[in-house]
């Protein structure tokens, strides 16, 4: 599960009433203060840094284009951040959140520690809360632009309730109070709910008006509390499916919620890579996708190439950006990165989309996956290099890809610094693929295996043997030939095996990777 640590603005509030009664809404200077001066103390900014400000000095050169915000003032469902610009990359932006005029004493606005206005509830109910946020550009030989004012409301819905919408043909994406993705698939047979979120309302009964009294089975991308906290709803007469090694986190939240043990039993099943769900009219896919969780998995529906996946792949939300949760992947990212490169060497370019656990729309799927790609690549070739502040939670570093506030398809990766690379970058020497065209091999690929093997049949008389240093500046060899990444070197099958040799950039460190040949 994900929290958030807020900073909050002015704002009122109000709980929902029911219809006819009145809303109590209230507006405080002095608890606008008190609320700055913890925003102040959140983002790690000490009060005393402003006094040297003093005054905002006016200016005599040309007058700064007022600050903008993204997302712009509106109303939205959940938490969300806020990003100050300004259209002139010299200007310094100081905001003020009590509704007072700001001024160069005020806060600076950092771009990596970003504005978090929150949503509340009231036990089960929702409350408005309505943010003013105050801005004004200054830098020196300006003059100060106007002063921008930025109105939001986080209008949080009761977490008895839930919403959906169509977003794809034959995709239903339902939302919970927390803004927690759920997928209903319908197939002739039987419909699938992949995920359950985390409200607190009837879900089953949400649910069941749109499955035309088809039998329903619950699929989870993976054991985190908002994708199977509702899983106790559809037990006790519906299959639920979960990756193995997440399999005993289902079982907790199911036996905390009172379910018995013999319905677990009878009910839970535990899904490995490759299996399939027949659900009438098409059959899902399901493939192992580990790094978020050990047992988190993704679905694939070959007849829409639509890519249901939790947060194996991350999430990229640009108002709470949003990351691949790595950082709690007990290996190197190596390993993360040879098993995108294995599934979408599997799935053969055809993911349309990919639906994330978090994301409010779906994502251009070879787009993405291009992206997250690219990222790992990256971090494999620059390291620490590469990396930024992360945006969530505080305190990690990231990189990323792509430009949040544009591109749809950006990607961050949240890393965990001591153990996100096998070796320095200038010290790597392992393997991030290798495939041999037509034949499979034995053990599937991973780069902390180095010994192979692969079935040959009578005939061919070579093969296509490719790889990929997990540096793009190792060099490699196969049986003794200078082979590139990702481009095929035929080899003559009258060896009894494959020898793949990669040197790390510095020239210090050498792999060996064998594929023995079984004729």
């Amino acid at each position: 599960m994900r929290t958030i640590a807020g900073l909050t603005s002015n704002r009122k509030t109000s709980r929902r009433q029911p219809a006819g009664t009145a809303s109590v809404c209230f507006r405080s200077a002095s608890i606008g203060r008190l609320i700055a001066a913890i925003a102040i103390i959140v983002m790690g900014v000490s009060p005393a840094l402003f006094s040297q400000f003093g005054p905002s000095p006016q200016g005599h050169g040309p007058k700064l284009p007022a600050p903008t915000a993204f997302p712009a003032s509106g109303t939205f469902p959940t938490t969300e951040s806020v990003t100050l610009l300004d259209a002139d990359p010299g200007a310094a932006i100081h905001y003020t959140l009590d509704g007072s005029v700001p001024t160069g004493a005020s806060p600076l606005f950092d771009s990596s520690r970003l504005l978090f206005i929150d949503g509340f509830f009231e036990g089960n109910h929702g409350v408005r809360a309505g943010y003013t946020i105050r801005a004004v550009a200054i830098e020196q030989g300006h003059t100060n632009s106007d002063v921008a004012d930025f109105e939001y409301t986080i209008d949080r819905r009761d977490l008895t309730t839930y919403t959906s919408e169509e977003v794809l043909p034959g995709v239903r994406m339902i939302r919970d109070a927390y803004n927690d993705k759920m997928f209903l698939i319908k197939g002739t047979k039987k419909c699938v709910l992949i995920d359950s979120g985390m409200g607190r309302g009837p879900l089953k009964n949400y649910v069941s008006q749109f499955t035309g009294g088809l039998p329903l089975i619950a699929i989870f991308t993976h054991n985190h509390f908002d994708h199977i906290g509702q899983a106790d709803q559809f037990i006790r007469d519906s299959k639920e499916y979960i990756g193995e090694p997440d399999l005993n986190g289902l079982v907790r939240v199911l036996r905390n919620a009172g379910v018995p043990d013999s319905i677990i039993a009878r009910n839970v099943v535990a899904l490995h890579n490759g299996d399939r769900i027949d659900i009438g009219g098409r059959s899902l896919v399901i493939d192992a996708a580990p790094g978020h969780t050990p047992g988190s998995m993704v679905i694939f529906d070959p007849k829409t190439g639509n890519l249901f996946s939790g947060d194996a792949f991350g999430s990229n939300s640009p108002t709470i950006p949003d990351a691949a949760w790595l950082q709690f992947d007990p290996s190197s990212l190596d390993v993360y990165l040879a098993m995108i490169k294995n599934l979408r060497a599997q799935l053969g370019g055809r993911v349309r989309y990919v639906l994330t656990g978090h994301n409010d729309h779906p994502l251009k799927g070879e787009t993405y996956l291009d992206n997250l790609e690219r990222a790992l690549q990256t971090l494999m070739d620059k390291g620490d290099a590469a990396l930024v502040p992360s945006f969530r939670p505080p305190g990690l570093e990231q990189i990323i890809v792509g430009d949040r506030l544009h591109d749809p398809n950006w990607v961050a990766i949240n890393i965990n610094r001591s153990r996100y690379l096998p070796a320095r970058v200038n010290k790597m020497d392992g393997l991030t693929r290798i495939v041999l065209r037509g034949f499979k091999l034995t053990p599937e690929f991973t780069p902390e295996i180095k010994t192979y093997r692969a079935d040959v049949p009578p005939g061919p008389a070579t093969v296509e043997v490719t790889a990929d240093p997990t540096s793009s500046r190792s060099t490699m060899t196969i049986n003794g030939l200078p082979a590139s990444a990702g481009r095929p070197r035929t080899v003559r099958l009258a060896a009894s095996k494959i020898e793949i040799r990669v040197k790390s950039p510095d020239g210090t460190q050498t792999a060996v990777y064998t594929v023995t040949l079984s004729k």
